[in-house]
This record gives structure tokens, sequence and C-alpha cells, in this order.
């Protein structure tokens, strides 16, 4: 869209003699840009916190020549000193963002949106929807939401997206007070209507559970049909999309079968958020967070659980275990300081490359970092020291202190960051007195580099349990890892981030007498349902679940894992829960915990969440 269009869709004076700009991305969040500055439009949005306009200078200089601005900022006193720019200063930029979206909707009456809202299992609809109709549609014609784009900025960014190639819209829409859902009505116009499961989530800014309904409800005021599965079950409310849409049921019944398949683990980023901000509030405000993402974020998804943590500024450093993990992270758009825990010498100049920081935890690890940083002709690049305080896994000890403080004095090729050490059982009371010798281990390490070296040194010792049970040792920053996706250790309530779901393939009666599964390990005492779902070892379903050992929610009862799980698939026992094919089967989440699954296996739900398999599909909301 011209820029000359956007003027006068916000009714706006083009005062000034610039080029007319082709605007193809609205941009709200200064980090996010991408490589198309000159077709970008940025929305200096302000806030009681922060003025966004602070950032345009910022911008200028990178390649953007459009702004929206409010009258009463800062900025519009120095536009002048931008003369190729185009500024159109607004009374409110949501206002304006919002306007030009509902206007950019205006321009396409005739495709047909489908509008979801709900408390929960808005995106995983979404993408259900988008993937069971795609193979109807030409390729990049179907328009849907961003991730979990579904608020007061997430719902104009996504309907801005449509262009004439349009020929389907898939939008969210989410609120968390009052007369939100109209400002959204306005943008989205869904001419089909989709509700998810309504709760309690988000509720307290109203007075009951029905007057939250009644708000999203507004979202369909001109809507030709509104579709909810009283079930409220995801894959039975894309089956009555479907079926409005006027696909036969045999086609439905096909595209299920084969899309159904795809288990998918559901990962909430506003418990993550909640999450994290609980351990914020034990620690100082000064207090820098290192939010942990190795290991694909702990089997979530490491891009869009640091792309939340970026946006939503809830992390000042993030830590990854290796250099390529790291990589990753930076073609994804992650500019946050990262710090790579297990750094391999064979990879110490991807992680030059890629603006990441080592952790140093050897004198050979330190003598040949610094030969790199030499190479590249860099000069105090920022590493950290690990400290072995007990752990006696990685690390410098204190008779190491000397030689290493002498070793920093004489280069100017690296610069400590900071000093930091693992504690070992900070999680277990009975080692209450280790963990403070520990601390008290590492401090005497860390004081000798602060009195040899000329400059501040962070100091970081604290992980999720020492965060809640020894406060008083956070020094300047702390790591958060488990935490973030709800284990406390200290008995916090704590919200559910992950949840693992599939689907049910087939069921089954199978007489007495006969035997589940390979190897022939359960036999039937009496005539069972036996079902089929599409999740196996292979998948991180643990072998041990097998033969009764595990079991999973179908219908809000528990069914037992009947035989070995295999490779791809496993068999549940469904007799007596009126379970169907094609029904939602959980296998952890709110209702089966990880702690649980974890307890069962005699593991920790670290090892749960982090073998669930990357060829499991993740879904954001």
């Amino acid at each position: 869209m011209l820029i000359s269009e956007i003027f006068k869709a916000l009714s706006c004076e083009q005062n000034n003699l610039i080029a007319d700009l082709d605007i193809r991305r609205l941009l709200t969040d200064s980090r996010e840009l991408n490589s198309e500055p000159s077709a970008t439009l940025f929305f200096a949005l302000k806030t009681d916190k922060r003025d966004g306009a602070m950032f345009i200078p910022d911008l200028y200089q990178k390649g953007v020549r459009a702004f929206v601005v409010q009258k009463d900022s800062n900025v519009v006193s120095q536009t002048a000193d931008m003369q190729d720019a185009a500024f159109i200063v607004v009374e409110d930029c949501l206002d304006a963002l919002q306007n030009l979206a509902a206007y950019k909707r205006s321009l396409y009456p005739t495709v047909p949106v489908i509008g979801i809202t709900g408390s929960n299992g808005k995106t995983v609809v979404k993408e259900w929807l988008y993937q069971l109709l795609r193979a109807d549609y030409p390729e990049g014609s179907i328009v849907r939401s961003p991730r979990s784009y579904n608020s007061q900025i997430g719902v104009p960014l996504s309907v801005w997206q449509m262009n004439e190639n349009t020929r389907l819209a898939i939008f969210e829409a989410g609120i968390s007070q009052p007369h939100e859902m109209e400002r959204l009505e306005r943008i989205i116009k869904p001419t089909i209507g989709v509700v998810t499961y309504i709760g309690e989530e988000h509720g307290e800014n109203f007075a009951d559970i029905e007057e939250k309904r009644a708000e999203k409800m507004l979202l369909f005021k001109d809507s030709q049909i509104v579709i909810e599965d009283p079930t409220h079950q995801n894959l039975r409310t894309c089956t009555a999309v479907l079926r409005y849409l006027g696909y036969a049921e045999e086609e439905i019944q096909k595209r299920l079968l084969e899309k159904t398949h795809e288990t998918v683990m559901e990962i909430n980023l506003d418990a993550l958020t909640d999450n994290v901000r609980y351990f914020r509030s034990l620690l100082k405000p000064e207090t820098k967070l290192v939010c942990m993402v190795k290991a694909f974020a702990y089997g979530a998804g490491h891009v869009e659980v640091s792309r939340c943590l970026q946006a939503r500024q809830l992390a000042d450093y993030l830590a990854v275990a290796v250099a390529d993990e790291a990589a990753e992270l930076r073609q994804a758009g992650i500019n946050l300081p990262i710090i790579i825990m297990d750094p391999e010498e064979s990879a110490l100049k991807t992680i030059i490359e890629n603006n990441a920081e080592p952790n140093i935890y050897s004198f050979g690890a330190l003598e040949n970092f610094c030969r790199l940083v030499e190479q590249e002709g860099l000069e105090n690049y920022p590493i950290h020291i690990k400290i072995d305080s007990g752990m006696h896994r990685l690390g410098f000890e204190l008779q190491d202190m000397e030689r290493l403080c002498s070793l920093l004095r004489s280069q100017k090729s690296v610069r400590v960051t900071s000093v930091f050490s693992h504690l070992a059982a900070a999680d277990e009371d009975r080692w209450h007195d280790f963990t403070l010798e520990q601390i008290k281990r590492f401090t005497l390490c860390a004081d000798e580099l602060s009195k040899n070296l000329p400059y501040h040194i962070n100091r970081h010792i604290l992980n999720t349990p020492g965060i809640e049970r020894f406060t008083d040792f956070q020094f300047d920053m702390c790591r958060l890892g488990i935490g973030m996706y709800g284990f406390s250790f200290h008995g916090a309530s704590m919200r559910n981030v992950c949840t693992l779901k599939t689907t049910l393939l087939s069921i089954k009666t199978i007489t007495s007498g006969e035997s589940i599964g390979y190897g022939r390990h359960t036999f039937l005492a009496e005539n069972r349902q036996i079902g089929v779902i599409p999740i196996g070892y292979a998948d991180g379903f643990d072998r041990r679940f097998g033969n009764y050992n595990g079991e999973v929610v179908v219908r809000g009862k528990r069914c037992p894992v009947v035989g070995n799980v295999c490779m791809d698939l496993a068999m549940i026992d469904v007799t007596g829960t009126d379970a169907q094919v094609g029904d939602e089967v959980v296998i952890f989440g709110d209702q089966l915990t990880i702690e649980e699954l974890a307890n069962r296996l005699g593991t920790i739900p670290y090892e749960i969440l982090t073998s669930v398999s990357r060829r499991v599909k993740r879904v954001y909301s």
C-alpha cells in the first residue's frame, strides 16, 4: 500500500514532499526490523512506561522512512532532521494501527474470514484449520494470524497481511477486559465465527464468566454463522467448520486421519510469561535474569520461546548449550546477548560469527579462544568464567585464580562479563549447608577476579530452586530454567506451559484371552475396548509406560497404556469412557502432570520435557 493511501486512510494530511513509499510491513517492535526497512511503517506506540518514538532515530539510521507518531510525542519537534521521511502524526498510535488494519480489511469484502475466540484452543484450531484446508487453495492465498497474534496489537498486524491474492483468512482474537472485542470486531469482520473453550483464564477484569462470554461473542455480531462444539474439543470444532464449508463426511474423515497423526505439543506462552514474572518478583529490580533456552528450550522450541522472552522484555540474557543453537536464534532475529554454556572447540568461530559469549572453564579453553579472537582482529570480546564450587564437572577452582587473573590481565582479546557457578543440590533441604558452602567457595573465587581486574564483573550462581530458596545470594544475575515451564521448588502456584496431545486413531473390541502389542506382555482377562494413538517412543513417549505402567486422559478419564509402547504407536484401554475415533488424548498437561509422569519413571521433569521429539509439532498460544 502506498504511503499516500495510508495518509488518506488515517485522515491525515501529507504535508511534505517525500517519495510515495510502497509499504508492505507494519512494525511495532523496533527489534523485529527485517531486511526491508524502506518498505516498513513503524508505529511509535506510547504507553505509561515507554514512548516508542525513542526508537525512531535508530530505525531511521537503519533505513526506515515511514513513521506514525502521536502529537504529544517528543519526536514531533525533531522531524526536521529527517526530511526524506514520512511522519504521520495522529492522536493515538494504537487507534491509528487499528484503523489502518480495518481499512485494509474493507478492501477485500468478499474474502471469507474465519474469526476464532475463546480462552483456550484458539491457536490450535487456527493451525489445524489451516492444515486441513490449505490443499484446496493456491500457495500463499490463505492468511492466518502469526503464532498467537490475537491482542489489540496482534490482530491488526495479522489482518494487514491480506492482499489481492487472499482467498481465505483465519484470525484469532483474545481479550482481557471489557470493550476490547468491539475494537477487534471492526478489524476482523469475520464471516464465520468459531468459539473454543471459554474458562476462567484472563477473567480478572470481568464480573463473571457470563460477562466475559458476552464480550467475546461481540466478535460475531455480523457473522453468517457461529460454530461452537458443546464438548469444546478442538478436533470436533474443526470438523464442524469443514461441514459448514460443504465438505463431504468421507472427505472430512480422510483429512482428519491424515492430519491427526501429527501428535502436537501445545506451548502456552502467556503461562510461561506469568511464570517468569513470578521468579522476577523474587528478585531486586536491578538483578539481571538469564533465561535458559538450551536443549530446544527444554523441548518447548528455542526460537519461539526466545522470541517471547525478547518481545515481552522478560530476559536480559539467553543461555544455550552449543553454538549451533545460538546461530539458529540469531537467524530468527533474536538479538539478546547469548551465553554458550558448553562451547566446543570446533565451534569457536561460529560463536564469534553470531556474536555469542562463551563460557570459559579451563586454561586450554581460554587460550584457544583468545588466540581466535586475536586472529579475527577483535578486542575485549565478552566471556563468562565458570567456577567449580562443588559440582565437580567443569570450571576453575580457588587454586587456579592467581594464574587465571595473570592471564586475563596480560591480554586485550577478551573481557570477563560474568563469573558464575552451578549449584549441585539447591532443591534439596538435606544439602542446605552444602549449598551455602558452594556459595562461599564461589564468592572467594569471584572476589579474586574482581580484585585483580580493573572493571566490574557480574556474578551469578542461583538457578531456579536457588532463586526461591537462597534469594539473598542473587548477586548481579540469576539463571532461570525449568521454572519457566511451571515448576516451583518452594510450593508456589505455577502455570503449566507444555501440554502433549494426540488423538484416537481407532478403537477395537478385543476379546478375553487375547494379547496386545509386541512381545505379548499384556493379556486381557475380559473383553475390552482398545484404542490406538499415534505416539510412540520415537516421539518421546517412554517404553516404560507400557503394560499398565502409564496412563493417558481421554474425555477427562484416566486410561491405562496396554501392551508395549511401539516406535510410532501406543495402545490404551478406553473401556467405559464413551470414547470415539478422533477424540483428543492428553499425554501430559493440567490433568496429568509432568511431575507425575517423572515420578512413575523414577526420573525428573527435565527428562520428560526434553525427550519430546522434534518431529512432534509445536503449537504456540
